[in-house]
């Protein structure tokens, strides 16, 4: 029971992790694109697209360190 709560746990962990590089890319990728959405619309998905993708890696970092005893 206790192995099948910790595999559930790490796949809802990765496949989130996966939507939300997924997510970010989709915003930086829209804000990058030719189409007709205004200047300050793109500007602001190209911002908020890159920061969800730093963020993310900066907390791939600091659990790696905790784990490590860093």
């Amino acid at each position: 029971m206790k192995a099948a709560v910790i595999a559930t746990i790490i796949l809802v962990v990765l496949f989130g992790g996966v939507a939300y590089l997924a997510a970010a890319g989709t915003l930086i990728i829209y804000a990058l694109g030719n189409n007709k959405a205004t200047k300050g619309k793109r500007t602001f998905f190209g911002i908020l697209g890159a920061v969800m993708f730093w963020s993310a890696i900066y907390t791939v970092v600091q659990i790696i360190k905790i784990k490590n005893g860093i």
